[in-house]
């Protein structure tokens, strides 16, 4: 990571990060989740750009469905203690729930396509894996 990403890390996590993770509990029915970024696998700036609305928005827009209810509530609360975050260089995303972590790997300065989960992908893997 040079020093662009360096720049672009710390002010999103000045300015943004701890926003969205309050945005994020409210979104899971107050649950106290935790969230945390893989910073070194974040290698270019316009993957770190993309983190706010690229991952954390449609994250709390699905997150949102998915606790429209006590039993949605109750499953998040009891599943997903902490959301993992990761940059990855290759096409694609691939998301992972085990021990409590929610793992989101994806290609974040990709195509919006292909490359990250868009809108209903974390509704649809959470509705299955809870």
């Amino acid at each position: 990571m040079g020093l662009a990403e360096r720049k672009e890390m710390a002010a999103f996590k000045r300015d943004s990060f701890e926003p969205k993770v309050q945005e994020l509990r409210q979104a899971a029915g107050g649950a106290d989740i935790q969230a945390t970024l893989d910073e070194a696998s974040f290698t270019t700036v316009a993957a770190i750009q993309m983190i706010s609305n690229g991952i954390f928005d449609r994250l709390i827009d699905d997150m949102k469905s998915v606790c429209d209810d006590d039993i949605g509530k109750e499953a998040v609360r009891d599943g997903i203690k902490t959301v993992h975050i990761l940059h990855k260089d290759d096409a694609g995303y691939t998301l992972e729930l085990g021990g409590g972590t929610f793992t989101i790997r994806a290609k974040v300065d990709g195509s919006l396509g292909d490359d990250l989960p868009g809108y209903g992908a974390y509704k649809d893997f959470l509705l299955k894996k809870l």
